[in-house]
């Protein structure tokens, strides 16, 4: 804008909201309408973005589940109740029975 351009601050707010709301409606009479141009609106967009059209990586890769551990961990508490119990039973028996064959 030149120095000699009459316009106020105001004429020339009010033009610039005319342009970008003449944009947005142009923008809004492109859209797509109907399912199969939105779909096609959509592989336009994946293509152009690089997204497999696909879409989104699976669940299973993007949160992987924590449950291998978990079972681990309780194989190996069992293991170790497993081992308590037969040294209990083992320790039981040597203090009521005497620990020697044949004292019966």
């Amino acid at each position: 804008m030149s120095p000699n351009d009459r316009t106020n601050a105001w004429e020339r707010y009010v033009a610039a909201k005319q342009r970008a709301f003449a944009e947005e409606e142009s923008a809004a009479a492109e859209e797509p309408r109907t399912l199969e141009e939105l779909e096609e609106a959509i592989a336009k967009a994946a293509e152009f973005s690089g997204i497999p059209e696909t879409g989104m990586p699976p669940r299973s890769t993007v949160h992987p589940s924590s449950s291998g551990s978990w079972s681990r961990w309780f194989y190996r508490a069992l293991v170790a109740i497993f081992f308590c119990l037969v040294a209990g039973l083992i320790w039981w028996g040597n203090q009521n029975h005497g620990g020697t064959p044949g004292n019966s």
